[in-house]
C-alpha cells in the first residue's frame, strides 16, 4: 500500500465524531459469552482485525458464533472447550494471551501461531501459571513463545503468582477462564505491575457476566468456581481510538466532541481527558460524550504513563506542540507492543523535527515549533503510531504514514473519521 498523506487544515476544526467500540472490552466479551452457559449476544461489538481474530479462535475451539448487523452471537459452552484447532492469531497480541489460556482448557490440543513480531512478544509467563493450574501448554523456547500447543490435560487451578511488569494481560487471560477451574483461581501479582486498569475492565466485564472476581488487595485477586450463564452485552466505546479525535482539537484549535464515550469508564485511557485539561485545553462532557476545546498554548506534561500506554503516541503528538519539555515514564513495556513502541515514537518525532529520544523506560520530548517540518512516519506497521501522527499532520504541512493500512487492526474507518474532522 503506497504512503498516505495528510491533508492540513487551515481553520479551526469544528467536529462531532462518533467513537468506535471498545477493542478490550470486545474481546473480553466474547471471551465471557464462550464460557457463559448458554447464547449471548454481544451487541455493537467492534468490527477490526484484532477482535475477527478473537472471534475466530473461538470457532477454532468448537465455540459456535455467529454475526448479525449490530451483534456477535456466541452460543457458550462452559469450560467444556473441545479444542483441537489451529489458531491464526496474525499481529493480535491480546488474541494470543487470551485464547492461549482458553486453548488450554481444551479436551484436546490446540496449536496457536501468528505473524514474525507477535512470535517475539512475550507469553512465557503465561504458560507457565498455566502450568502450574494443571494445564499442558508447550510453547517455542525461543522468541516470545510462539508457536503455542495448548489443551488436552484438565486444568485444576488453585494458587499461582506471575511476574506482571511487561503485561496486565497474562494476568486477565487467567481471571477470563477462573471460574472454570475445579478449584478456582488465587491470583498474585509480583511487582512492579504494568496497566493495572486493564485487569479492572476484565473484572467489570466478568461481573455483568455474573463472575465475579473478588479483589483481595492491590495485587491479589481471587475467582471462585461457578457457572454463569449467556446474557446480552453491550459494548462501550473506545476511548483508545477516541484519543485522536479529542486530540486533534488541541493541537489543530477548534472544537471536537466525541460521542459514545462514558467518561467515568474504567478504560485506562480515558484519563486522558485529564491530560488535556491539565495541557491547557477546556474539557466539558456529559452522559455519553467528551469534548475538547482549545484555549491558548499547550503546556508541557511530566508524567508515569505506566497504567495508559496506549496514550503514549497520542500525548507524544500533543507535546509536539506544547512549550517546553515534556516526558512520559514507566514505559518501558512499549518496547514488547505490535514495534518497539518506545523507539519508534521517538524516531517519528524526530522524523518531523523535534528533539527527541527513548531512554530506559521514559520519552523525552524538546519540542521547537519553528524547527517542525513533514515528513515520512515509518510506523512498523503499528496502527496507533498511524493515527496518532495522522494528527500531527492536520497541523504540519507534508506529513505522510507509510503503512495507512495498518489502522485496520483497531478502527477500519479512521481514515474516513479524520477526513469528516476537516470538512
Amino acid at each position: 500500500m503506497d504512503p498516505r498523506s495528510i491533508r492540513t487544515t487551515h481553520r479551526p476544526l469544528d467536529a462531532v465524531v462518533r467513537a468506535v467500540p471498545s477493542k478490550s472490552v470486545t474481546h473480553r466479551a466474547l471471551v465471557a459469552a464462550a464460557l457463559a452457559h448458554g447464547k449471548s449476544t454481544v451487541r455493537g461489538p467492534l468490527r477490526a482485525d484484532d477482535t475477527r481474530i478473537t472471534l475466530h479462535g473461538l470457532r477454532a475451539l468448537g465455540v459456535h458464533a455467529e454475526s448479525d448487523e449490530e451483534s456477535w452471537i456466541v452460543h457458550g459452552r462452559g469450560g467444556d472447550l473441545p479444542g483441537g484447532g489451529a489458531i491464526e492469531l496474525g499481529q493480535s497480541g491480546t488474541s494470543m494471551r487470551f485464547l492461549v489460556a482458553l486453548a488450554a482448557l481444551g479436551s484436546r490440543s490446540s496449536t496457536l501461531d501468528g505473524a514474525p513480531r507477535l512470535r517475539e512478544r512475550p507469553v512465557h509467563e503465561l504458560v507457565n501459571a498455566l502450568n502450574e493450574l494443571g494445564a499442558d501448554v508447550e510453547a517455542a523456547p525461543t522468541g516470545g513463545g510462539l508457536p503455542v500447543c495448548a489443551g488436552g490435560h484438565r486444568m485444576t487451578g488453585g494458587a499461582v503468582r506471575i511476574p506482571a511488569g511487561l503485561s496486565s494481560q497474562f494476568a486477565s487471560a487467567l481471571l477470563l477462564v477462573g471460574s472454570k477451574l475445579e478449584l478456582g483461581l488465587d491470583l498474585t501479582l509480583e511487582p512492579p505491575a504494568v496497566s493495572l486498569p486493564y485487569i479492572e475492565v476484565t473484572e467489570g466485564v466478568l461481573a455483568a457476566f455474573g463472575a465475579p472476581v473478588e479483589r483481595l488487595d492491590r495485587l491479589r485477586w481471587r475467582v471462585r468456581p461457578g457457572r454463569y450463564e449467556g446474557r446480552e452485552y453491550r459494548v462501550e466505546g473506545d476511548h483508545s481510538s477516541a484519543s485522536y479525535f479529542l486530540a486533534a482539537a488541541a493541537v489543530a484549535g477548534g472544537r471536537v466532541r466525541v460521542e459514545g464515550l462514558d467518561r467515568a469508564s474504567k478504560q485506562p485511557d480515558a484519563r486522558l481527558a485529564h491530560l488535556l485539561a491539565d495541557a491547557g485545553c477546556d474539557v466539558a462532557s456529559g452522559p455519553d460524550w467528551i469534548e475538547v476545546r482549545s484555549a491558548g498554548p499547550l503546556r508541557a506534561l511530566d508524567r508515569d504513563m505506566s497504567e495508559a500506554p496506549d496514550l503514549v503516541p497520542t500525548i507524544a503528538v500533543l507535546a509536539l506542540f506544547a512549550e517546553g519539555r515534556s516526558v512520559f515514564r514507566g514505559i518501558g513495556h512499549l518496547r514488547i507492543k505490535e514495534s518497539d513502541r518506545l523507539e519508534t515514537v521517538a524516531a517519528s518525532l524526530r522524523a518531523l523535527g523535534c528533539d527527541a529520544r527513548a531512554v530506559d523506560d521514559r520519552l523525552e520530548i524538546l519540542p521547537d515549533r519553528v524547527r517542525l517540518h513533514g515528513g515520512l512516519i515509518e510506523t512498523a506497521s503499528d496502527h496507533r503510531l498511524a493515527m496518532a501522527f495522522a494528527v500531527a499532520g492536520l497541523v504540519i504541512e507534508g506529513v505522510r504514514i507509510d503503512d495507512p493500512g495498518c489502522v485496520s487492526k483497531s478502527n477500519t474507518g479512521f481514515w474516513d473519521q479524520l477526513e469528516r474532522l476537516t470538512c
